[in-house]
């Protein structure tokens, strides 16, 4: 418990320091997408989906920072993933059933793809 606890800490720590950062060079990206996968396994075995998926996606805002749009597009997707996981786990519905009624063509999801220079292709 006291290990989620510091889990969690450091993750919003995380979250908020990449939240107000907002020019950063390539090694500080770089160190911090190496801190947020070093949290995200232990959050998603938790089972702190949201987290997770707010990880990710800062995750994927610092590769994209730091011009690596591939590995950003697959944080973005992986983002994505936790995300709707978080939000099955909330309506305690099994994860297929969200799943199934997502939409990854919507112009919301082709926007954010947009703005990681993530194509369809990419992002699944």
């Amino acid at each position: 418990m006291m290990q989620r606890t510091v889990v969690i800490l450091s993750s919003a720590f995380l979250f908020g320091f990449t939240s107000i950062t907002t020019r950063q060079s390539a090694d500080t990206a770089q160190n911090l997408s190496a801190e947020l996968r070093q949290a995200l396994p232990e959050l998603i075995l938790s089972g702190d989906y949201g987290t997770a998926s707010r990880l990710y996606f800062d995750l994927a805002t610092a590769r994209s920072r730091n011009h690596e749009s591939g590995t950003a597009c697959a944080a973005l997707s992986q983002s994505l993933d936790n995300y709707r996981k978080a939000l099955a786990n909330d309506a305690g519905v099994p994860f297929r059933e969200v799943a199934a009624d997502s939409r990854d063509d919507d112009e919301g999801m082709q926007d954010i793809r947009s703005r990681f220079g993530c194509t369809r292709a990419e992002f699944g």
